[in-house]
């Protein structure tokens, strides 16, 4: 065995665009090269961003809504911070493994809302419902969700909309992965009680130049501008550019990495179904698959534990998975598909060969653990 595969992180590695290189050319040969980005995001940018959301939502979008910030997961943090910094925030699960820490030490209280397993682990109204308190001032959601792959689609989406509005919650709505919902997404629309935070991360493959976004209305563009001041300060003059050549230049691009990631994704879910004792969580959207590893711990009781689970099978079949307790779903492991076909393949097979002999070796069987 050569080397361990890695599909434990989300990235989507990509090279650099032509526009992208053009830009950062440009601007390394400037002479503002050095000096600190326009507050709140270069107009360019800014405009860049809002000719997107233009695009998606079929009307006008001004720039001066817009906020850059130091990557999507700042633009989280800052609206987090300046909307409900003393107040609890729901957030459904499963969920990204950063939100909790996240939420907590930008002064909010997150409080776990269990989807419904028969819906793709999705909320509903009634869920969020039960959750809520005098405290709550916000709800988060992203789709497609890391790590199940599960869409927001228009109605589900629309139901947590009235609601929201209906007790003055703001709906945050993580918006990083949209391409990859497919047309039933639910969209998005910043307003009094919604806010789009997005980025070049994972749409655009550009996670290195950590370059985010905040759509907002004017009160709360204004605070999240505060936020983004006294933390960060401005983003990298030199990656700005970069992003707004590939938002105005590449859009073509993105249907065509969406089609690669969905082909990936439906091998990730063929190759992975062969994997003895384990289920595979067939995912409507992303970049991610999770597998139910639950059936596991019949072979290996300490396997229960799906952190100890990850261990054994990067150390033992050279495949480093994630533990889903992390993300919330406890007794699952979560690959990331954005990787070439052969690789996932291959981790396929290692996984294979050790669950299905080694483990049984170790649980004194003879047969398969399936």
């Amino acid at each position: 065995m050569s080397g361990v595969i890695d599909l434990s992180s989300g990235q989507v590695i990509e090279p650099l665009a032509e526009p992208a290189l053009k830009a950062l050319a440009e601007t390394v040969s400037g002479r503002e090269v050095t000096a600190y980005a326009a507050s709140g995001g270069e107009s360019g940018l800014r405009s860049a961003v809002a000719a997107h959301y233009a695009r998606r939502v079929g009307s006008d979008v001004d720039p001066e809504q817009i906020t850059v910030t130091a990557g999507a997961r700042h633009g989280l943090f800052s609206v987090v911070a300046a909307s409900a910094a003393d107040g609890e925030i729901l957030v459904p699960e499963p969920r990204w493994s950063h939100y909790p820490e996240m939420l907590r030490i930008a002064g909010a209280r997150p409080v776990p809302v269990p989807g419904d397993p028969a819906n793709g682990w999705l909320p509903d109204p009634d869920r969020l419902e039960a959750a809520r308190t005098g405290r709550t001032k916000a709800v988060v959601v992203n789709s497609p969700v890391n790590p199940t792959g599960a869409v927001y689609d228009t109605e589900t989406l629309a139901a947590i909309r009235a609601w929201c509005a209906q007790h003055g919650l703001l709906l945050v709505v993580d918006d990083i992965y949209w391409a990859y919902g497919g047309e039933d997404a639910g969209g998005v629309r910043a307003g009094a009680c919604e806010v789009v935070v997005g980025g070049a991360s994972k749409v655009h493959a550009l996670a290195g130049l950590r370059v985010g976004w905040v759509w907002a209305d004017a009160a709360l563009t204004a605070a999240v501008r505060t936020i983004v001041e006294h933390t960060t300060g401005p983003v990298s003059t030199l990656a700005q550019p970069a992003v707004a050549a590939v938002l105005d230049r590449q859009q073509d691009a993105v249907p065509d990495r969406v089609r690669r990631l969905d082909a990936l994704r439906e091998h990730a879910v063929r190759t992975m179904s062969a994997v003895p004792a384990v289920r595979v969580i067939v995912p409507r959207g992303g970049i991610y698959l999770c597998l139910d590893a639950s059936g596991l711990a019949k072979a290996r009781p300490e396997w229960r534990d799906d952190r100890v689970l990850c261990a054994a099978l990067a150390e033992h079949a050279g495949v480093r998975l994630r533990p889903g307790s992390t993300f919330g779903l406890p007794g699952h492991v979560r690959l990331c598909v954005a990787a070439a076909p052969g690789l996932l393949s291959e981790a396929a097979g290692r996984l294979s060969e050790f669950l299905g002999t080694a483990a049984i070796g170790a649980a004194g069987k003879s047969e398969g653990l399936r």
